[in-house]
């Protein structure tokens, strides 16, 4: 019963929102690409343009806080049959699978990069690690901070606090992303591209206690937006 009620919440923001959930699934997959792209070119890891995707990505998920108050669809749900806990994790599976495809398909991907390239940088699996854990950050901090503001003060008294953040953050991934690549001579003297946070990683050990620690801010974010929503009359 309880799944019926999940996917029946789901499928009503999907028919709601079926145009921005085609548009964000379809940045993530680009910015994968363009990763496993880079990594087959260089054979190094990269940077590259995937958090500027996933992080878009989330922020435009986002704004379907907005529908609750435009078109009253928040005032339809609470008259629904429907726990708290269910309305909150219908609005954090999105994001979360975003997060989750990135932990699961970026190292993949960096991988197969790798052996299209035919060779992979010295200290490639610390790399991929730290890579991976800057995508995470991006994807997972707006969700974090932003997400339970929303449940507890409604979009409209957070919509000025969350577009200064989402430039902030974006312009931040943009500047990463684009001084991260620069051009050097390889040793035949042809000009290459070349990632400079090749020369950044982490422990893979390091990688997955950041995700695992992660993984809990997404369950306490989650607890405490149902906690926060619930005191809210729509």
């Amino acid at each position: 019963m309880a799944s019926n009620k999940i996917k029946g919440l789901f499928l009503s923001e999907w028919y709601t929102m079926r145009g921005l959930f085609i548009c964000v699934i379809v940045m993530v997959i680009f910015g994968l690409l363009s990763n496993v792209f880079m990594v087959a070119a260089t054979g190094a890891t990269s940077i590259g343009f995937l958090s500027i995707f996933g992080g878009c990505g989330v922020m435009l998920l986002a704004s379907s806080f907005a529908y609750d108050g435009m078109k009253c669809i928040g005032t339809f749900k609470k008259s629904m049959p429907y726990s708290d806990s269910d309305i909150v994790l219908v609005r954090y599976l999105p994001p979360v699978i975003i997060a989750v495809f990135e932990v699961v398909f970026l190292p993949l991907g960096m991988l197969i990069g790798g052996l299209i390239h035919g060779s992979f940088s010295e200290g490639f699996a610390g790399q991929a690690a730290f890579v991976t854990v800057v995508n995470l950050f991006y994807v997972s901090v707006p969700v974090l901070i932003y997400y339970p503001l929303c449940f507890k003060l409604g979009y409209q008294k957070v919509q000025l606090f969350y577009s200064i953040f989402a430039t902030i953050l974006m312009s931040s991934s943009v500047v990463l992303s684009l001084t991260s690549i620069t051009s050097m001579s390889d040793e035949s003297g042809h000009s290459s591209t070349v990632d400079k946070a090749v020369h950044l990683s982490m422990p893979v050990p390091v990688c997955a206690v950041i995700i695992v620690v992660l993984a809990v801010l997404y369950v306490v974010a989650f607890r405490v937006s149902v906690k926060e929503y619930s005191k809210r009359d729509e």
